[in-house]
């Protein structure tokens, strides 16, 4: 009898904790799998989210701006300041432009692009009595093939924040903004105008490039590092306008073919034909077309002096290299991926 009521009452005593710990842990269990169904619910539109970008990973974009040259020539109504302190808006001319972007990330991106554009200076628009008085002035193509980085400080939305079915969403404002940096190579011709005629000005060698006593001939080829700051706005999910302002800083000074000293014009004249000639006229005109201007003290100032050549006198600035800019409104369009994660049959 012992043993048996041992039995039951440790039975009892089994059977007895049921009722107090069953319903304890029954609901836990539900309430730890609702939870994780709700953050796997949470999850799953978010990761989705987060790897949508990868189906917009290629781009092409062309665009139309302005450029503006900021070297020896031209510059604005004060006298000579740095980049775009001596902007001058006379000078202005256009950029056609275009190219490829690949996205690597969310925030990071590769662009190729390349560039026609036209580039002019002109000392008669010059603020200060020596660049009026040395009178010189050119044009210049350019032509542009640059690789650049860009980092979106404000990221691209590729959520559904575009209009469906007449219903806009709520998420992401379309507006996203980067800093973009890189290299380029650039081809330019400087070209100076005498009697309604324009030459082209490196073959002619106007500061003596090429002559006894003279520096060497200067490369029509150069480097280029692209710097500045775009933003840009999604009209869909494919297609987006942007606005693009770009310093270029180059490795050459003779984007307007002024750079160093004036030079002997007879020896110029007599390189290119001889004085006389079309040809040596030209050159012994475009190496220094000086007028005489009188200065706030009532003296008369002529750049380059009456005999520039002994000694030589000052023409440009070796110092510092040639900058332009480009600002270019450009249309974007992504192409879409096909998704690659979907089941097989």
């Amino acid at each position: 009898m012992g043993v048996r009521q041992t039995q039951l009452t440790e039975n009892e005593l089994l059977i007895g904790q049921k009722p107090i710990f069953a319903p304890l842990r029954k609901p836990f269990l539900v309430r730890q799998l609702i939870s994780l169904f709700l953050f796997i619910l949470f999850l799953v539109p978010q990761m989705s989210e987060a790897q949508r970008w990868k189906r917009y990973r290629h781009e092409v974009w062309g665009g139309l701006g302005g450029t503006n040259f900021m070297g020896e020539l031209g510059g604005g109504a004060q006298e000579a300041q740095d980049l775009f302190m001596d902007f001058d808006v006379k000078s202005s001319r256009y950029v056609i432009a275009g190219g490829y972007r690949y996205k690597l990330d969310e925030i990071f991106s590769l662009k190729g692009g390349l560039a026609y554009a036209r580039v002019y200076g002109a000392d008669k628009f010059a603020g200060d009595v020596f660049r009026q008085s040395r009178n010189l002035s050119f044009r210049s193509p350019v032509i542009e093939l640059t690789g650049q980085g860009e980092v979106f400080f404000i990221r691209e939305k590729t959520s559904n924040r575009y209009r469906t079915r007449g219903i806009r969403g709520a998420n992401g404002s379309g507006l996203s903004a980067s800093l973009t940096g890189g290299l380029g190579l650039i081809y330019f011709n400087p070209r100076g105008e005498y009697n309604g005629k324009w030459y082209s000005l490196q073959p002619m060698g106007t500061e003596g490039q090429g002559l006894p006593g003279g520096p060497d001939k200067y490369k029509r080829i150069a480097m280029v590092i692209p710097f500045g700051i775009s933003a840009k706005y999604s009209i869909n999910r494919n297609v987006s306008i942007s606005l693009e302002y770009n310093f270029r800083f180059t490795f050459t000074d003779y984007m307007d073919d002024v750079s160093g000293y004036y030079f002997d014009p007879n020896a110029i004249a007599a390189a290119n034909g001889g004085i006389g000639s079309e040809s040596g006229d030209a050159a012994a005109y475009l190496s220094n077309p000086a007028i005489p201007l009188e200065k706030e003290d009532g003296t008369i100032f002529i750049a380059g002096g009456q005999s520039p050549s002994s000694p030589a006198q000052q023409r440009g600035d070796a110092t510092t290299n040639d900058t332009y800019m480009f600002a270019i409104l450009a249309l974007n369009y992504k192409f879409t991926s096909k998704k690659t994660n979907r089941p097989k049959y």
